[in-house]
């Protein structure tokens, strides 16, 4: 029975080379282990990565070319695609008091890649001075921040015989109609002035309506009068064919110490201009987050302020609350003011 003296007797190993079968075992468990890891974390690593922005962004500006808006709506756009690390493509889309522009992004969708960079006038002066406004502009879009603040600047062609603004309201008055001044609709902040302006003094001017900027025509005297943002006059002023008389804001800028504003001779007649950016209604709350944190830290900077202020415009940076705050007080505002001077809404 010799050939069943070793039946079920384990088979003899040294110590070295169970350790070495240990070893294999544990570094099989250990690969099996880290490859079910990788299958799972390669779509979360990829979802990770794919965090806004990831692809270029468009800065819809409902103004042309050299207007207000163009001039910093560039200068913001510039600035943030240097931050987020992605393109900012500037649209300037023009008509119809800016109504085309701000429609195109309230129809967008509410991902941030379309955001609006705007002027007052189309968000809080709009609903009251345009007939069938195709859009509600505090449901149908997502505030962000308030970048800069300017005023407007009242001006005239250098051949018009006036060198301050009480000699532009009686020029105006001793020839009611006469003097044509440029506005970007009848339902613009300029045209708005105007008609304050021949209320509170009678002073009766005849607005002439562009789609837009008409800063040749007023240089070339086609027309004579305009009531433009500040950001638009160094440039004019610098032609030597147009002259500064008063601004309209609350208080002297820094940018134009030596241009009085209407207030100082016209109590009571203030009209600020300010400019913003929005996103469509029904954008994603950490992504309106994440662009208010970036268009603040924009308005911030040393080289934008500067640049703010060559332009007479100061930077705000305001939060998305802020602005919507402002956004319905204004509104208010000037609803009381187109009921009281009975505006009919431009069709």
């Amino acid at each position: 029975m010799a050939s069943g003296c070793c039946i079920g007797r384990p088979p003899s190993f040294s110590r070295h080379e169970t350790e070495r079968k240990i070893m294999k075992t544990s570094t099989r468990r250990a690969l099996a282990a880290l490859l079910a890891f990788a299958a799972i974390g390669a779509p979360l690593a990829a979802f990770s990565q794919a965090k806004y922005p990831s692809k270029p962004i468009s800065l819809v500006l409902p103004a042309g070319a050299g207007t207000g808006v163009d001039i910093l709506g560039r200068l913001g756009a510039q600035k943030l695609s240097e931050l987020l690390g992605q393109p900012v493509v500037v649209e300037n889309v023009v008509g119809a008091s800016g109504v085309i522009g701000v429609q195109r992004v309230t129809r967008a969708k509410p991902d941030g890649y379309t955001l609006l960079f705007a002027f007052n006038q189309a968000i809080t002066m709009n609903p009251h001075v345009v007939a069938n406004l195709p859009y509600d502009p505090q449901k149908e879009l997502a505030p962000i921040s308030r970048f800069a603040a300017s005023p407007f600047v009242w001006m005239v062609n250098s051949q018009v015989p006036v060198k301050t603004f009480p000699e532009l309201v009686a020029y105006a008055k001793a020839q009611p109609g006469k003097l044509a001044m440029g506005v970007t609709g009848f339902a613009s902040a300029a045209y708005l002035g105007s008609q304050l302006l021949a209320d509170q003094t009678g002073a009766e001017v005849l607005p002439v309506n562009y789609a837009g900027n008409f800063s040749a025509d007023l240089m070339s005297n086609v027309v004579q009068l305009s009531m433009s943002p500040a950001a638009q006059v160094p440039a004019l002023v610098a032609s030597g064919k147009v002259r500064a008389l008063a601004q309209t804001g609350d208080r002297r800028s820094e940018g134009m110490p030596d241009v009085p504003t209407v207030k100082e001779t016209l109590p009571g007649y203030i009209i600020d201009g300010w400019y913003g950016v929005w996103a469509p209604a029904g954008t994603p709350k950490e992504v309106v987050a994440k662009l208010t944190e970036a268009w603040r830290a924009v308005a911030s900077m040393p080289e934008v302020k500067e640049r703010l202020a060559a332009v007479s415009a100061v930077a705000v940076g305001s939060t998305a609350e802020e602005l919507n705050d402002l956004i319905r007080a204004e509104t208010r505002m000037w609803g009381d003011v187109v009921k009281a001077r009975k505006i009919t809404p431009a069709q």
